[in-house]
């Protein structure tokens, strides 16, 4: 009976332990791709502000929708990340 439960405890060990292998290396794939989208849209912000260096596109309302939209997608993608580089400096 004993010998039985040990077999039983150890598949289920070896299963969730590849499970949760590969989820980590799913989870690690999805924010290396969405840090590429946050420097994607950082890249994209920079150049925008440099064509517009005077600030007419941005203050007309048609093309200032897209700047301010471009803006808070960088704010809320910043801040996702932020904590987690803060977290992370504070601990080396």
């Amino acid at each position: 009976m004993w010998i039985f439960l040990s077999i039983l405890f150890f598949i289920i060990s070896v299963f969730t332990s590849v499970l949760v292998y590969y989820s980590l290396k799913r989870i690690t794939q999805y924010e290396e791709f969405i840090l590429q989208i946050q420097q994607i849209i950082k890249f994209s912000t920079e150049k925008m502000k440099l064509v517009d260096a005077k600030g007419h596109y941005e203050s007309d309302d048609e093309t200032g929708f897209f700047f301010e939209q471009l803006k808070q997608i960088q704010l809320s993608l910043d801040g996702i990340f932020e904590e987690g580089t803060q977290n992370a400096k504070k601990t080396k």
